[in-house]
């Protein structure tokens, strides 16, 4: 086809061309521009076309074929060498031209001569035939021999063999050897003929045929050889009987398609034949019989017959509006099809919406998604045929008979079907007879073929079509072709109904820019001046900047719409250019480079270039949304590319505009406040460390004085009676509850400052899940211990009970993030003391369970709470190799329980259960939203379950694995070690460079958390010098230097270490420690030194540089051992911890914190520290 594509064609035309597409004989479709006198244009040749005659082209073909003497409205058939030709007039100036086969010749020396010439084989070996005997006899017996009537001629086919033995005595010519000369010359003549020819001879018309005759006669080949015609073909002998006789008569006649009905299969095929009878003249002078050069043209009658209908239906469906006017189109069309179509049965698919639903439709309840077939028509149908169901409701009516069956197959699966007799599909109601159309016959097989169109999402069946098809023509390709044609003509055509208006304007404006180009890319040669023109219009009114420029840059046009964007007028514009071209008075000076560098790529490098820049004029718009004003910068997108001359000069530069301010103030605003929400959560995490940072400073020293008042009074006892103090019992105790409420609020306070780091961990998140082996019981009891004080005080009574189903699975350790767990599990023993401590019955209890399969919350008739979102996966490298668990963990209270409304509220940011819960039992309204984020990061859920005054159960589940104990130490060393940053607990956290541990005041439980720690870290390369074991143990003497600069927090821990039983010393800053230590055992001098308490933010020198400091002169040799050195800090967000770890400190406790808590972690760190270095 031509370049421009299948819309370059007149819509007429489109289905002529989709059917050429199909047809395997060679096709083509020509266009006379200026009358048939001038030169002929192909607008478009099929495939078989190209292959046969695409180099000798149209000119040729249709001078050959007398071109000049066609006129318009009529039909030619001409000759072109060895073929036969079509040439129909299609509309206007176009003429269709078909090759409809081999091109009937005469019999005798000229017919030889014409095969020789086009290359027949067959021809050339007569001719060669003729000039071996014309030149003497052969050497060989054999050579040149070819009477096998009379001789053993060696290599005959096998037909030739079964002509030769033939039972000829039992036909009217008598046997072969009684065969007279004349005979055996035709009968040899013909067999070795390539086309189709036989003979008819005698007054008995016996009947014999070439091979070539053996497809075109079907199942009637061999039998009919040797019988005569009028028994051979007695279904035909109506037609043709008349013409053979007048041949016997001595008349020559030739014939062209016509028709006869064969039986050559199961049915009585119509076909088509072109053929000519040739009297064969006897001995006597009189007639012998006749030769008859035949072919069949069924193919072709037929192609053109399925044309004209592909015509009439394509014309009557392009004017089509609405799908309505569609299927009546459709009809009229296929009424035209006489022959092909003996009837049509249309139904198209709608929603089956009932227009009201009364007491009987309950039988049948509407569903949106059910589906009906309305009968739009049909063609060739009777006017009283009950078959024919004006309504098919796939929801009542499937099943209920085959034509509504076949329906529905349609459209759920899309594909088309067949109803057939032959294999018992096709109804008896189906089986019709039209008398007025396809001869009467009765219809054996009827095609059920979807309409279908393609929709935004998916391909929806939108009509059935039922075709009878033809019962004289088989199901071939070419039938198979023709309907294909002609289902897609009908869904192209409902594509463009169904297509939503601004599509339909789209492909409308398409299709008009399309005819344009294509007209334009016709006429170019002959019109320029209209094509120019053609070309303005269309520039003048594309929304696209668009200009055409001489090398130089001096503009040659320029359209409306490249002035627009530059604001000027073309008066302005032209008055302006015919001066000069000053680009800085249009481009922004700082584009301007930019600018003159792309120009000077296009022009010197020739290459096409794009570049945006600004203008220097502003650029103004209306907010669709506001309405209000907005302004910024004017952007112009450029596109452009040379035209190189034949001498490779650049003539001319062509190019278009774009205006992309637009995009680009969206994209301005969009980084503008981008970097606004950058800011304001740097500015939020900046006043989070201040904020963490400025109270957990008074909170320690608040805590160890605290601390101090309770140590000093229990160690005295009460009364006080001393000379130097009295102090009566009450007032004693009245003391004594005020350090412990301030040690409480002391503890409230850091729960909610670590609460808040917590959740801007979670917002941004950071925090990872670290897992680690663990036995849950003893987690649970060490949330217990931590609030033993508490429980004691208020008179609750706390239970830990294993649930049966821990004990079915003997679950024993287990491998999941215990900092996280307890987490958990202190916010909701938080919660539940606070709601129990004022109750008649104060009783907690825990309840711990274990499943394979992920919890229900049936078992304590608890709901858990959806996720809010999906969480990111721990590494699998961080899981052991163990079985897939959960664990089941209930805090059940006796407390007052929760109201509905009140169950709403929780497990949000800063809610609680109801506006009386803080002013009675205070909180920040944290704590179960942290809860149930850390539930969710640890592949669990939590939920609640109340009863309104007696009771609350929370209830949460985690993902864990079991522990396996057989993992070699080779194979811990290989997992990599993570530091996990806990809070929110109730006592302090130590960070180490193997993990985190809870700071608590038994020395036993903290041994115990750290077996369950992983490999420590080698120090090799951080000592110099390997250290003795120190003499202070679990319970010696600890010397300790402590590094503060704030002198309240300084003087307050120096006290409770000396209580402790610690010698301190004291430095205020870096530089003081560094001194200090210069005077120590670690460098040789008299000073015993154990441990360093180092602050972090303090003056003249802080503590990452002063650690920093110590870490390198131990490299260096002047420190000879290494420094246990623990920072006490007020910075406890994870990054500064790390920060922290990585500078060198061996751990890091964060602020507030109790000094009886501290000690044992010190002892802990100094005696790991000399083991480590004593084992090397």
């Amino acid at each position: 086809m031509a370049k421009n594509g299948f819309l370059d064609l007149p819509a007429e035309l489109r289905a002529l061309v989709s059917f050429f597409d199909d047809d395997p004989r060679p096709s083509v479709l020509v266009e006379f521009p200026n009358g048939r006198d001038g030169r002929a244009e192909k607008i478009y040749g099929n495939k078989a076309f190209e292959a046969t005659n695409g180099k000798g082209g149209v000119e040729r073909l249709v001078r050959e074929l007398g071109c000049e003497t066609w006129k318009d409205n009529t039909t030619y058939t001409g000759r072109l060498q060895t073929k036969e030709w079509r040439c129909k007039h299609v509309g206007k100036r176009h003429w269709a031209l078909v090759c409809i086969g081999d091109a009937p010749v005469a019999a005798g020396p000229q017919a030889q001569d014409a095969e020789q010439t086009y290359g027949s084989q067959a021809a050339t070996s007569d001719v060669r035939r003729k000039t071996e005997s014309s030149e003497g006899p052969s050497s060989s017996p054999t050579v040149g021999l070819m009477d096998w009537t009379r001789f053993d001629v060696p290599g005959l086919s096998p037909y030739l063999r079964f002509v030769k033995n033939f039972d000829w005595a039992s036909t009217a010519v008598g046997p072969m050897d009684t065969w007279s000369m004349q005979l055996r010359l035709v009968v040899v003549s013909i067999m070795r003929n390539p086309a189709p020819r036989l003979i008819i001879w005698g007054e008995g018309k016996t009947f014999i045929h070439n091979e070539a005759c053996a497809p075109l006669f079907g199942s009637k080949h061999p039998d009919c050889l040797g019988k005569p015609i009028q028994e051979a073909f007695s279904e035909t002998w109506s037609g043709v009987g008349a013409i053979i006789e007048s041949a016997y008569q001595g008349q020559t006649s030739s014939h062209a398609h016509l028709p006869l009905t064969l039986k050559r299969s199961e049915i009585e095929e119509e076909t088509f034949w072109d053929f000519t009878l040739l009297p064969i003249v006897g001995t006597d002078g009189r007639v012998a019989g006749i030769i008859d050069e035949l072919s069949e043209s069924t193919s072709v009658v037929r192609a053109d017959r399925r044309r004209h209908s592909l015509l009439h239906v394509s014309e009557r469906l392009t004017s089509a509006g609405t799908l309505k006017e569609l299927w009546a189109r459709l009809l009229t069309g296929l009424d035209f099809a006489i022959e092909d179509v003996p009837f049509a049965m249309l139904y198209s698919i709608v929603d089956d919406v009932p227009e009201a639903l009364s007491a009987k439709s309950n039988v049948y309840p509407y569903c949106p998604t059910d589906r009906k077939a309305l009968f739009e028509g049909g063609v060739g149908l009777p006017l009283e045929n009950g078959t024919v169901f004006k309504e098919i409701s796939f929801a009542k009516n499937k099943g209920q008979n085959p034509i509504s069956d076949a329906c529905y197959r349609a459209w759920s699966s899309g594909e088309p079907a067949m109803l057939s007799v032959s294999d018992n599909t096709l109804p008896d109601s189906l089986k019709l007879q039209s008398p007025d159309r396809a001869n009467g016959c009765q219809v054996r097989n009827v095609l059920v073929r979807p309409i279908s169109v393609q929709s935004k999402t998916r391909r929806e069946v939108i009509g059935v079509l039922f075709l009878a098809l033809d019962p004289r023509c088989p199901y071939d390709s070419e039938f198979q072709a023709w309907v294909q044609v002609l289902t897609d003509l009908i869904a192209k055509s409902a594509t463009l109904i169904t297509l939503p208006e601004e599509q339909k304007r789209a492909q409308k404006l398409a299709d008009e820019i399309n005819s344009a180009l294509a007209d334009q890319l016709r006429m170019s040669t002959l019109q320029a001046e209209a094509s120019d023109a053609k070309f303005s219009r269309m520039a003048e009114t594309s929304p696209i900047g668009m200009f055409l420029s001489a090398a130089d840059g001096h503009p040659l046009y320029v359209n409306n719409a490249y002035l627009e964007m530059l604001g000027e007028t073309r008066e302005q514009y032209n008055a302006r250019v015919s001066q000069s071209i000053a680009w800085h008075d249009i481009v922004h000076s700082d584009d301007l480079e930019r600018f003159l560098e792309a120009w000077k790529q296009v022009v010197e490098q020739k290459t096409p270039i794009t570049v945006e820049y600004r203008l220097n004029r502003p650029w103004i718009s209306l907010d669709r949304i506001s309405g209000h004003e907005i302004s910024g910068e004017y952007w112009l997108l450029a596109n452009a590319f040379p035209e190189i001359s034949s001498e490779g000069k650049v003539v001319t530069v062509q190019g278009w505009l774009t205006d992309i301010s637009h995009r680009k103030f969206t994209e301005n605003l969009l980084s503008q406040r981008l970097e606004d929400a950058l800011e304001n959560k740097r500015q939020t995490e900046n006043f989070i460390d201040m904020t963490s940072h400025e109270m957990r400073n008074p909170l320690s020293a608040i805590l160890q004085s605290a601390d101090s008042i309770l140590s000093n009074l229990n160690s005295a006892g009460v009364p006080i009676l001393t000379e130097q103090m009295t102090i009566r019992h009450d007032v004693a105790e009245e003391i004594i509850d005020a350090a412990q409420t301030i040690v409480l609020c002391g503890q409230h306070q850091k729960r909610i400052v670590d609460d808040i780091l917590t959740l801007s961990k979670l917002d941004a998140s950071l925090l990872v899940i670290s897992p680690d082996k663990v036995q849950p019981p003893k987690l649970v009891q060490k949330a217990l211990k931590m609030y033993e004080s508490e429980i004691s005080r208020a008179g609750i009574t706390t239970r830990l009970c294993l649930e049966p189903s821990y004990q079915d699975l003997n679950v024993d350790w287990v491998i999941l993030d215990s900092s996280r767990l307890l987490q958990v599990i202190i916010n909701l023993l938080t919660n539940a003391v606070k709601f129990t401590q004022h109750s008649k019955t104060r009783n907690i209890n825990v309840s711990l369970g274990a499943s394979y399969q992920r919890p229900t919350g049936r078992h304590h008739r608890v709901e858990f709470i959806p996720p809010r979102h999906s969480r990111p996966q721990t590494p699998k490298s961080e899981w052991a190799e163990g079985e897939e668990l959960f664990l089941q963990f209930a805090v059940q209270d006796s407390g007052r329980g929760l109201s509905d409304e009140e169950m709403k509220s929780l497990f949000q940011r800063f809610k609680q259960a109801s506006p009386k819960t803080y002013k009675r039992y205070g909180g920040s309204g944290l704590g179960l939203f942290i809860s149930r984020e850390l539930c969710e990061l640890q592949g669990g859920q939590i939920g609640v379950s109340s009863v309104h005054g007696k009771s609350t159960t929370f209830t949460f589940f985690v993902r864990a694995k079991r522990f396996i104990t057989n993992v070699t130490d080779e194979e811990k060393a290989k997992r990599p070690v993570l530091h996990s940053f806990s809070s929110a607990s109730a006592s302090p956290v130590a960070y180490g460079r193997r993990g985190s541990v809870q700071l608590t005041s038994s020395s036993g439980a903290m041994e115990d958390e750290h077996s369950s720690q992983t490999t420590p870290v080698n120090r090799a390369t951080q000592s110099s010098k390997t250290r003795k074991p120190s003499k202070t143990g679990s319970t010696g003497l600890l010397h300790v230097l402590v590094v503060e600069d704030n002198l309240i927090n300084q003087k307050v821990m120096s006290q409770q270490l000396r209580r402790a039983g610690c010698v301190v010393h004291l430095a205020n800053h870096g530089e003081e420690c560094l001194a200090f230590l210069q005077k120590t055992t670690f460098c040789e001098s008299a000073t015993h030194l154990d441990i360093v308490l180092l602050d972090l933010e303090m003056p003249t020198m802080d503590g990452l540089t002063c650690i920093r400091h110590i870490r390198q002169r131990q490299t260096e040799g002047s420190i000879q051992a290494h420094v246990p050195v623990i920072a006490v800090t007020a910075n406890a967000r994870s990054e500064q911890i790390s920060v922290a770890i990585d500078a060198g400190m061996d751990s890091v406790v964060t602020k507030p914190f109790r000094i009886p808590e501290l000690v044992p972690q010190m002892r802990n760190l100094i005696h790991e520290i000399e083991m480590q270095d004593f084992s090397q």
